[in-house]
């Protein structure tokens, strides 16, 4: 069952990815760059989703990043 999930969602970003990329001129080749790692990252996100669905979301991971920093700035007590 997985695996048709796995299948599903990376078609789904296949095709995202050739109608996105082919609409941007050849020429333009940081835009093409942008396309590539936009989309490729919201497959791997989308992959890790479907095998561990319980993982922390974004806003999550940014609050453990950033939680030494508000320890500075509001010290409690």
């Amino acid at each position: 069952m997985i695996v048709l999930k796995l299948l599903g969602v990376t078609l789904l970003f296949a095709a995202v990815f050739l109608y996105d990329f082919s609409s941007v001129d050849p020429k333009k080749k940081k835009e093409r760059a942008a396309i590539a790692v936009i989309i490729s990252a919201g497959w791997l996100v989308a992959v890790l989703l479907l095998f561990a669905p319980g993982l922390p979301g974004p806003t999550e991971w940014i609050n453990q990043v950033t939680k030494p920093i508000w320890i500075i700035f509001y010290s409690e007590g």
